[in-house]
C-alpha cells in the first residue's frame, strides 16, 4: 500500500475518533461512559500519531514498548484517578 494512501486512512480514522469523542462527550447519559469512551479513543488516536506520523513503526522495539507502556499506564492512572 501507498504510504500517502495509508497516512490518509488513518487521518480518517483520527477525524472518526475525535467525532466518537465529541459524541461521548456531548451524548453521554453516564458520566462514567463519557470518561471510558473518550479515554479510549484517546488511547487509540495516541497510538495512531505516534506509530503512523511520529514513524515509531520503524523504531526499535523498546522504543515502541516504551510508547506503549507509558500510554497504558497513563490510562490507568486517570482511571484509578477518575474512579
Amino acid at each position: 500500500m501507498k504510504k500517502e494512501k495509508i497516512l490518509t486512512i488513518t487521518w480518517i480514522t483520527l477525524v472518526i475518533l475525535t467525532i466518537i469523542e465529541y459524541t461521548f462527550a456531548e451524548l453521554s447519559i453516564s458520566a462514567t461512559l463519557a470518561f471510558s469512551g473518550i479515554l479510549l479513543a484517546s488511547f487509540f488516536k495516541y497510538i495512531g500519531v505516534a506509530f503512523q506520523f511520529l514513524e515509531l513503526k520503524h523504531a526499535h522495539i523498546l522504543w515502541k514498548f516504551i510508547t506503549v507502556f507509558i500510554v497504558v499506564l497513563f490510562v490507568i492512572l486517570m482511571t484509578v484517578i477518575y474512579l
